[in-house]
């Protein structure tokens, strides 16, 4: 069988000697490889195949960055050349699969290549690069959680997000990637910053997203020109002075993200921590300075563990001396440390978990922390702060916390707000009954919830 490799020399030998205008023994000219690119990207279906079966080898051709035809004919949504490409038996690479969506053959590379993000293209692109210029949601997740650099160059892959044509395409890699700290103040080589796309192409929550997440709204252009943008005063805006400066018991800690570890292995950590205690322990175990590192994805180990709700596993950090955010001290039911931090920088209330959980969802995740609520609602915290799209009162109602639920609502939270929950929008009532939450379904229907 002819391998890859094989075939790719002999197409880069076909491409120079066509590009420099030689012919063969038979005095025929060879074929154009820019020809060929060429109706690829215009959607020529029948030159492509006439071409194709005069020299398969063009299958494999790529342009001057290294981008293959394949890609190309993903990028200019040819769809019928994609598959025309395949059918020719073109076995894909980590970025024709990243441009095409292909979940199953990126997965299947990951298995022999656990460095597959990582890979460049010579104009230093990653497959998250080529994910987000494709419009492929779910790829930009899948190298994500790969331990994909989500801020690399040569220029950020938040950029090609934000301006993608689709909105709603737009919407979802965008979010994803900054709710995982990707910079949102990137900037293209025009010096055009994200928020600059996203004013120009009318994405208004993109917008205020980017300023949530610390976009400087006064950015410029290379042009000297900022963003025309409306009123983001309003917009909250996150604040993470002290997410990693303090242990559970309110000493100082000091902590740097690897600690020399690969970063795999944190990953590793990091991960698990989400689903497995006892695979924790076991890493913990083998390398205690895990406790301190930061998976690519900017999530300790700890925060994991919070955010899913697993108290015990959260409070087994801690006891070791795994930083305590003020999102981890609310779940632990640390009333005394909540109020500390508080006390002392009230913008923390503004703070918030891995994935941009805000802080008073941390009083749901799991035994209720009615007593912090109360307390960080009367400080200001935001009743009506989403979390992954769902309120506070989503996630109680999900967990059947009645005294929680009551005193959102005598806050003002709204019991009909509405959150997609798997595809479809659900109110607080709608998951209380999905999940049979009775006391809680009755108390929201009580105050006027509808399901």
């Amino acid at each position: 069988m002819t391998s890859r490799r094989t075939i790719l020399q002999a197409g880069a030998a076909f491409v120079t000697a066509a590009e420099a205008g030689v012919t063969n023994k038979s005095n025929k000219p060879i074929l154009d490889s820019e020809r060929f690119r060429q109706a690829v990207t215009n959607g020529d279906l029948s030159t492509v195949v006439s071409l194709l079966d005069r020299d398969s080898a063009l299958r494999y051709a790529r342009d001057a960055a290294g981008v293959s035809v394949y890609t190309l004919a993903c990028l200019n949504g040819q769809t019928k050349i994609a598959e025309e490409l395949i059918r020719r038996g073109l076995v894909l690479d980590a970025f024709e699969a990243a441009a095409s969506g292909n979940n199953a053959r990126a997965t299947e590379l990951s298995k022999d290549d656990p460095g597959i993000a990582h890979h460049r293209l010579p104009d230093g692109r990653t497959p998250l690069h080529l994910a987000t210029l494709a419009g492929q949601p779910e790829m930009v997740v899948f190298f994500a959680m790969r331990g994909a650099d989500l801020s690399a160059g040569p220029e950020s892959p938040l950029l090609a997000a934000v301006d993608h044509p689709d909105r709603a395409k737009a919407t979802e890699m965008s979010r994803f990637l900054l709710m995982n700290a990707s910079d949102p103040n990137a900037r293209r080589v025009d010096g055009k910053s994200a928020l600059h796309l996203a004013v120009a192409r009318g994405y208004d929550d993109l917008v205020e997203m980017l300023v949530h997440r610390g976009a400087n709204p006064e950015v410029r252009d290379a042009e000297g020109k900022p963003p025309v943008l409306g009123d983001v005063s309003k917009i909250e805006r996150v604040n993470f002075a002290r997410r990693y400066t303090q242990d559970l018991r309110g000493n100082p800690v000091t902590r740097e993200d690897t600690h020399g570890i690969p970063q795999e292995l944190i990953n590793q950590f990091v991960s698990v921590a989400h689903f497995d205690f006892e695979k924790v322990k076991q890493l913990q175990k083998l390398c205690p300075t895990l406790l301190m590192t930061r998976a690519t994805w900017d999530e300790l180990a700890i925060e994991a563990a919070a955010h899913m709700g697993l108290a015990p596993m959260a409070q087994f950090l801690a006891d070791l001396g795994a930083p305590v955010s003020i999102c981890t001290a609310t779940l632990l039911g640390a009333q005394d440390l909540v109020k500390r931090i508080v006390q002392e920088d009230k913008a923390c209330l503004r703070e918030r978990g891995a994935h941009d959980i805000a802080l008073l969802a941390y009083t749901a995740f799991a035994a209720q922390q009615a007593d912090i609520a109360e307390f960080l609602l009367a400080a200001g915290a935001d009743v009506h702060a989403r979390s992954l799209g769902q309120t506070t009162l989503h996630i109680a109602a999900a967990k059947g916390h009645l005294e929680l639920a009551g005193l959102l609502l005598d806050h003002g939270a709204d019991v009909n707000a509405t959150a997609k929950v798997r595809g479809s929008d659900r109110t607080p009532l709608a998951i209380a009954v999905e999940t049979k939450q009775t006391r809680v379904a009755d108390l929201l229907s009580a105050r006027g919830g509808r399901s």
